[in-house]
């Protein structure tokens, strides 16, 4: 009786823990789509403006300190001690108020570009699970998740035709 059990439960398992292996699995990179898809593009392109910006606004600051800097070493020779120290003081002032400046434009690219990034994908998402149940795809992944995998799988190109087609 036992052998019996043995077989009925070996007989279950082989049954039952067959994969089925028709689903479809796909995968993404979901960089390469930020950056070739016309909204993705878009994004990139006000990113890259409002860094520029902020550097070039950076920069000019950080030629004004430098001239201080340089007209005090000129200068130090020629004029007493307590100007000199008056004049650094007023420099390293200058200069914490650039850092500050950085930081502030740092920060603030930080959360512009957070908040545009999950606009993007709030709006990817249902256009992908639309492009899904379109092809009868069952599961998408992010290419950074994959260790290996065939390039045949590989959906990125197609979702970009397919966003660029709705926009």
């Amino acid at each position: 009786m036992p052998i019996k059990l043995i077989f009925v439960i070996i007989y279950f398992l082989i049954n039952f823990s067959n994969v089925h292996a028709n689903e479809k699995i796909y995968f993404l990179d979901i960089d390469f789509i930020l950056n070739n898809s016309k909204e993705g593009k878009t994004i990139i392109a006000k990113l890259t403006d409002l860094n520029s910006q902020n550097i070039k606004e950076l920069k000019i600051f950080e030629n004004k300190l430098k001239s201080q800097e340089n007209e005090i070493s000129k200068i130090k020779n020629i004029i007493s001690e307590k100007e000199l120290n008056t004049k650094i003081d007023n420099l390293k002032k200058e200069i914490n108020l650039y850092k500050l400046e950085k930081n502030k434009k740092v920060e603030e690219f930080k959360i512009f570009k957070d908040n545009e990034l999950k606009i993007f994908f709030e709006k990817l998402s249902p256009l992908i699970e639309e492009f899904m149940k379109k092809n009868s795809i069952a599961i998408v992944l992010d290419k950074k998740n994959i260790f290996i995998a065939d390039s045949k799988y590989d959906i990125s190109k197609d979702i970009i035709e397919f966003l660029d087609q709705l926009n």
